[in-house]
């Protein structure tokens, strides 16, 4: 009896502790860091003169070239500086920049300035000059900068090997380079409710792993094989995206999720989900209002956790009527968990979606059917050909080619469904107060699901 009042009373102090950040955040000043005489922000508005480490990986499109410039002297803080695309400098470079620092500009909508102050960035550059200095990295960062260097050497496998859009949409599932992907693709897939392909995030993750445990499944290897197969994905997927902070937060919430659709244990995987929760806003509260993956993640997990085995029972209970057996049974397993876990993502993060993206798709069951089932076979047969690539690069194009046709479908797909017009619905007006109303509705509806679900349990 102690010992489960002491997990409750874990949760509960955890939960509290989310809860007063969440409403703390919706302060406009709320986690604000002071700017002292030390910072790099307290000189916005100046001209200015630094010297600094370039400290993450550079930010591409097609146009620019985004660096966050760390300087660790006398004057301390960070910079966000756009530049041209060429010189390529990037992470671990020592620049000498000279130009106007100021405070991230007001846009219609969006607040930049808390967008990049979740990044301690309190200071932007446009088109400054710049200089390459001599300096010194310490031995972790060197570590890092291999896992980047090996990171952008994929990319430049996939570029060299595949032709656009199906190289940018390669890169953006596999490596997270989402700015890869054209601006008219992303409002493609936003429109038909794909957009979760592209966005790293706790959903990302968990999808995937359900994918592709299913896909081993349905081909006949064993349970224990499939699981040792996801938690080696899982472990070395933060590590090929050069352990992005994303990627590796999203790898411990869908990590949590896949462990609840298999294991079914939603009292310690809740309490696992919200303590990693709590200690990441403890390193960044504000993490919980202004980062949208943060959000998705973290709700997406929540909602598998609570919401997915009532639809697991509905689906075994479907196949029981059917009565179908082995394979047959498999595949249409395979396709209701890819509806279910679809659905119930949409249901638990559509306020955050509304409110951020003004966009509901109505499509986005009928699409994901339609594509999920391609993401075992896209990454298998993407690190296949990156590897024999790089054993044998003269045929890289026909190791490439399986990776092509699944990505081609994607786009096909994707394109053909976002041409209705009541594919997706503009929704306007929808806000936080409208999203907690939402929540408290289907809150109680899962708790009467749950005490159904319960009492059918003990009758049988």
């Amino acid at each position: 009896m102690a010992r489960f009042s002491s997990a409750k009373i874990f949760l509960v102090i955890n939960s509290l502790f989310i809860l007063s950040v969440l409403i703390i955040s919706f302060s406009d000043d709320a986690f604000k860091a002071e700017i002292d005489n030390e910072d790099l922000a307290s000189r916005n508005g100046h001209q200015i003169t630094i010297i600094g480490r370039v400290c993450e990986e550079a930010d591409l499109d097609y146009k620019s070239r985004r660096l966050t410039l760390c300087l660790d002297g006398q004057t301390t803080g960070k910079v966000l500086i756009t530049s041209k695309l060429y010189p390529a400098y990037d992470y671990g470079d020592f620049l000498k920049i000279k130009g106007f620092i100021q405070e991230p500009p007001s846009f219609e909508g969006f607040d930049y300035g808390s967008y990049l102050a979740r990044y301690d960035i309190y200071s932007v550059m446009y088109y400054p000059k710049i200089e390459e200095v001599s300096g010194e990295l310490s031995f972790p960062q060197v570590i890092y900068g291999h896992l980047i260097d090996f990171k952008q050497t994929l990319a430049g496998i996939i570029n060299s090997n595949l032709p656009e859009p199906e190289a940018g949409l390669a890169t953006a599932i596999l490596l997270g380079y989402r700015r890869t992907v054209l601006r008219e693709d992303l409002d493609i897939f936003s429109r038909v409710g794909l957009s979760h392909m592209i966005a790293i995030s706790g959903s990302h993750i968990t999808i995937m792993s359900a994918m592709i445990i299913n896909f081993f499944l349905a081909l006949g290897f064993g349970r224990r094989f499939s699981l040792k197969i996801i938690f080696l994905f899982l472990f070395l997927y933060p590590l090929i995206t050069g352990l992005s902070a994303s990627a590796v937060r999203s790898s411990i919430m869908g990590g949590l999720a896949f462990l609840a659709v298999y294991h079914g244990r939603a009292s310690s995987l809740i309490n696992a989900l919200i303590f990693s929760g709590s200690l990441m806003l403890v390193f960044n509260p504000r993490l919980l209002r202004y980062d949208i993956g943060f959000q998705l993640s973290f709700l997406a997990v929540l909602g598998i956790i609570y919401l997915y085995p009532l639809g697991e029972r509905l689906s075994v209970f479907i196949l029981d009527k059917i009565g179908l057996k082995r394979r047959p049974g498999r595949i249409i397993k395979t396709v209701m968990d890819t509806v279910n876990l679809t659905l119930v993502s949409q249901i638990v993060i559509l306020p955050v979606a509304l409110i951020n993206f003004h966009q509901l798709s109505t499509i986005a069951p009928l699409a994901n059917i339609l594509v999920l089932w391609t993401f075992p076979p896209l990454l298998a047969s993407l690190i296949v050909a990156l590897f024999l690539t790089a054993l044998i690069p003269y045929f890289g194009l026909l190791w490439f080619f399986p990776s092509y046709l699944l990505l081609k479908f994607i786009f096909v797909v994707a394109n053909l469904l976002s041409e209705p017009s009541w594919a997706a619905v503009v929704v306007e007006g929808f806000n936080w107060r409208r999203g907690f109303i939402y929540y408290f509705i289907l809150f109680l509806f899962v708790m009467v699901l749950r005490k159904i679900a319960g009492r059918e349990k003990k009758i049988k």
